[in-house]
């Protein structure tokens, strides 16, 4: 099944956004039948003060172990430190204050469901929900998504995706050689590589798990950057791109 996603475009500690985006969940939860815990999902015990504005100033401390709030929906907070993706759980994440790139880490937990982001400051989250399109909770529309890469660069991934196991994504030494020999052709031949568009495309169109689409990005990274890496062949690099052209 694939996740549901919902973001708000909040900025600031505005409570009836915080209310609202956890009523979502509410209504999220009642919608999946499969889920059997809402999280929230925070950066510290330390910053909780949203979350009692939520909850109109109760003890909130039992949530850290888990309790059933209005007698039927179990809640639970979560830090990224105590969060694990434990498959006894089918959860509804909602995550508050999370940057985009700490809730793709979340995107690859089977555990999870649905993720719901409450952004504090613009754009935090924005990155994420365009490389997911997810929902804006006071629209109903789904944002715009990134632009794709060019067809060429998108030719290269996807023979790339079909070339590897996408289990362990570009971590066995051959698999990591006929990446970077991609991206060196890609690049010596002048097609733009935009980290965004790559990741975008990676994660949503073919399917990569978030963590081997950021490696691929490091290097992406480092070639944009000037920079070089150890790997990947040299030579005949335009039978690549001849071969991307006409296919």
């Amino acid at each position: 099944m694939n996740k549901i996603r919902f973001y708000n475009d909040n900025t600031g500690p505005v409570a009836e956004e915080e209310i609202k985006i956890f009523q979502k969940a509410l209504d999220v939860f009642d919608e999946l039948t499969e889920v059997n815990e809402i999280t929230v999902l925070i950066h510290t015990k330390n910053n909780t003060g949203y979350l009692e504005r939520i909850f109109e100033g109760k003890n909130i401390n039992p949530l850290f172990k888990g309790v059933a709030v209005g007698g039927k929906y179990p809640v639970k907070i979560e830090t990224t430190r105590t969060i694990d993706d434990s498959y006894k759980k089918s959860r509804v994440l909602m995550c508050f204050g999370l940057k985009s790139d700490e809730i793709s880490k979340y995107e690859d937990f089977r555990s999870v469901k649905a993720i719901l982001a409450h952004q504090w400051v613009s754009p935090d989250v924005l990155d994420w929900a365009k490389s997911r399109r997810a929902i804006n909770i006071d629209t109903g529309i789904a944002i715009e998504g990134h632009n794709s890469p060019n067809i060429i660069v998108q030719k290269a991934l996807i023979e790339l995706t079909n070339s590897i196991n996408l289990v362990t994504g570009i971590t066995h030494p051959m698999d990591n050689e006929l990446c970077k020999t991609f991206l060196r052709a890609l690049k010596k031949y002048n097609y733009d590589l935009n980290p965004i568009e790559i990741f975008s495309f990676l994660t949503v169109d073919m399917n990569w798990d978030s963590d081997h689409a950021k490696k691929v990005i490091v290097l992406v990274d480092k070639l944009n950057s000037g920079r070089s890496f150890v790997g990947g062949a040299k030579t005949g690099l335009k039978n690549y791109i001849k071969s991307w052209t006409i296919n």
